[in-house]
């Protein structure tokens, strides 16, 4: 994983930070389904506003096609709120504007604190001034969360895109699809087992991927339902 440091205009460090892109979270690893093709067009052809707000569930790629378009953009800056809390939000949002591409992860874990709330909404004002693309995702839409009114209305003011949950049968070809980009075979038999046992929310999902990838090339086995059961103690 690779990290960044953030510095001020003139070069003197800002605050020294290490934020990393997931090598795997490319366009190339996505497995995209036919709702989220305006989406993605906008992610690739940028239109005249800005602001970009992505809100949806956990697990369905939000974090991934932020990513995503940081890897696949020079001088983009991709910030996970969720690691970085405890930082001061005026100091961590000092000169983002200047970035080629803002990407801004789970804002619904700062929404309702004042001092993101203000810093954020100076920033959205910068980086409409500088003509930077700013992308920010949540869980939820910015109106449900967002207690600064100035704020609330700037979130709502760009381009809004809903993520709706994935189908049983959309989340099968995500598995399959990860699964073979990995270099593992999954039947379709298998990955409907895995999705009838496990919690289904792709999280949960891709973490038992994970599990059984690993067993699967510890035990030199193929992956199949009585492996499945085995690794994960059904």
């Amino acid at each position: 994983m690779g990290s960044e440091t953030i510095a001020a205009l003139d070069g003197s460090p800002q605050l020294a930070l290490k934020i990393g892109l997931r090598d795997e979270a490319t366009f190339e690893n996505f497995c995209a389904r036919e709702s989220l093709a305006p989406l993605l067009d906008s992610m690739a052809h940028p239109c005249s506003e800005p602001l970009q707000f992505i809100h949806g569930s956990a697990g369905e790629g939000k974090s991934h096609l932020l990513q995503a378009l940081c890897h696949a953009t020079e001088g983009a800056f991709y910030l996970p709120l969720a690691d970085l809390q405890g930082m001061p939000p005026e100091a961590l949002f000092q000169d983002l504007e200047s970035a080629a591409v803002l990407a801004l992860d789970s804002l619904e874990l700062v929404a309702g604190q004042p001092e993101w709330e203000e810093a954020l909404f100076h920033l959205v004002n910068r980086t409409r001034a500088a003509n930077c693309p700013l992308w920010v995702a949540a869980r939820r839409p910015a109106v449900d969360m967002i207690k600064l009114p100035d704020l609330s209305s700037r979130l709502a003011g760009g381009v809004t895109w809903a993520v709706a949950a994935s189908s049983d049968e959309e989340k099968l070809r995500v598995l399959q699809f990860r699964a073979e980009r990995r270099g593992l075979r999954l039947s379709e038999a298998v990955a409907v087992y895995l999705c009838s046992r496990q919690a289904r929310a792709m999280t949960d999902l891709m973490d038992a991927l994970d599990r059984l990838d690993q067993a699967s090339l510890q035990l030199q086995r193929p992956l199949t339902v009585p492996l499945v059961r085995e690794v994960m103690g059904w």
